[in-house]
């Protein structure tokens, strides 16, 4: 799956704009009429939700719409509650955060990690499917945590790097299920009893719930979404259950390992825990400043932070955290995003089981919010134009990484870090847009009456940065 960038997704400072819905709604209304986005947007200021609606249906076959109570499959936010947990135990004095794991999970050969290496995914630990269970896991079996736990104890695989000293994405997927496991040791209740007394039940999350993805039954569910992914080669969406791209004991070994996934709720539930958080009610307020803290470096282009079941950071005016899930082969087709302003006190939830994985819904809304030029999707034709004015298009542009705009078949490609060499077909003589329709980059040139160009704009899912020229 490829990954995707995410550079603009934190605007830079709040204004006073003056009709939010309004400007929301035209936004949403685009996304859903020309890119079939699904899913439950909710935004608020302190305790004022300011904008909440749903948008498609349940299921595929377009048989029920959405409705505030829907369920969505959380994915990596899964990790909040996850991290939450934790932290609750170790302000009752039942863990510290410096303890080894092989205090609780002793039959494991990790002893230099700690629980601090696995909240902030620095462990070095090997992933346990790619690493430990591919291609040995029984596939008349569903594993479980415990189930993975022994795998990985078996295969005594080392570590990737002395614990605490980087971060990988390749192995991120461990980290969290073992911390499901500490909670259970400790506590003496399984993931989803401690769940379930110690955060859903206290905080009102009424349409919060521990599903393992082989659990969410729709007969026993009925108001649980169904995911509907994108599919990139054809270029047209599918109900999740259908993708095949996975070997054949992946699901039976992942699907119901639960912790750093397993997790589904409602955008009304993530903001009442959001509230929680915020007013001290789960977590003392030291503990809860340790959370947000930045504790592990992610990505140094943009300063982003791990902290404790979350990213965290600051950009040019605002501190954040942020918690987002693109929709990886367990959630496939669910796309789910929780960003916060501490300062502010500025909430911005966006839920998903039908959207692009390159789409940054959540990005754009906080554009708007923050009074930032956006713009609203749109179906982009292509034109026929004179090719030698791409000549003084051609070039390195900085945004925020280097970026190489050149001239192949008659059209502009751009290359960015990290990134497959794309395609940009002309819309004007002076507006390029994506030819691979699950992105929607655009690249704008403004130019003087002498055709001098003044001014060059990337927009990547709505939203317009201007960037500079080499």
């Amino acid at each position: 799956m490829k990954r995707i960038l995410l550079f603009f997704i934190f605007p830079l400072t709040l204004h006073a704009q003056k009709n939010y819905p309004a400007s929301l709604d035209n936004y949403m209304n685009a996304a859903v009429s020309v890119n079939q986005f699904s899913g439950s947007v909710l935004i608020a200021k302190h305790d004022n939700i300011i904008y909440q609606k749903t948008f498609g249906t349940i299921d595929y076959a377009n048989t029920k719409p959405l409705d505030s109570n829907s369920m969505f499959e959380l994915g990596n936010i899964t990790e909040l509650f996850t991290a939450t947990a934790i932290l609750m135990l170790k302000d009752e004095g039942k863990l510290k955060l410096t303890d080894p794991i092989t205090k609780y999970l002793s039959e494991l050969p990790y002893h230099n990690v700690t629980i601090q290496h696995l909240l902030t995914h620095t462990s070095g630990l090997p992933d346990y499917y790619d690493e430990v269970m591919k291609d040995k896991w029984n596939t008349t079996k569903v594993a479980t945590n415990a189930d993975m736990i022994n795998e990985l104890s078996k295969a005594k695989v080392p570590l990737a790097w002395k614990p605490g000293t980087k971060y990988d994405e390749y192995h991120y997927y461990t980290e969290y299920p073992l911390l499901a496991a500490i909670i259970e040791k400790v506590s003496g209740l399984s993931y989803e009893e401690f769940m379930q007394e110690k955060i859903f039940t206290p905080v009102h999350l009424n349409h919060t719930k521990v599903f393992s993805e082989l659990q969410v039954d729709k007969k026993n569910h009925p108001n649980h979404t169904e995911s509907v992914y994108f599919d990139e080669s054809k270029q047209q969406f599918f109900p999740g259950e259908h993708y095949s791209g996975l070997p054949s004991n992946y699901l039976n070994a992942t699907q119901a390992v639960v912790g750093g996934v397993g997790i589904s709720s409602t955008a009304d539930d993530l903001f009442l825990l959001s509230r929680a958080l915020k007013k001290y009610t789960l977590l003392l307020a030291s503990t809860q400043q340790e959370m947000i803290a930045p504790h592990a470096l992610k990505d140094t282009i943009n300063k982003m932070f791990f902290g404790y079941g979350m990213l965290t950071g600051k950009n040019e005016f605002d501190n954040y955290t942020q918690q987002r899930d693109d929709g990886n082969n367990i959630t496939l087709g669910y796309i789910t995003t929780l960003i916060n302003y501490p300062k502010e006190d500025f909430t911005i939830i966006v839920l998903a089981n039908k959207a692009k994985s390159s789409s940054n819904i959540a990005g754009v809304l906080s554009y708007i919010l923050f009074d930032r030029e956006v713009v609203t999707p749109y179906r982009h034709k292509e034109i026929s134009i004179d090719t030698s004015l791409l000549d003084k298009y051609v070039g390195e542009y900085v945004l925020p990484r280097v970026t190489k705009v050149y001239k192949k078949e008659g059209t502009l490609w751009v290359t960015i870090q990290g990134e497959p060499d794309l395609k940009l077909l002309p819309e004007s003589p002076s507006k390029f847009f994506s030819s691979d329709k699950e992105y929607d980059w655009q690249l704008e040139f403004m130019t003087d009456n002498n055709g001098k160009i003044v001014k060059t704009y990337f927009i990547f899912s709505g939203l317009k940065k201007e960037v500079k020229k080499l």
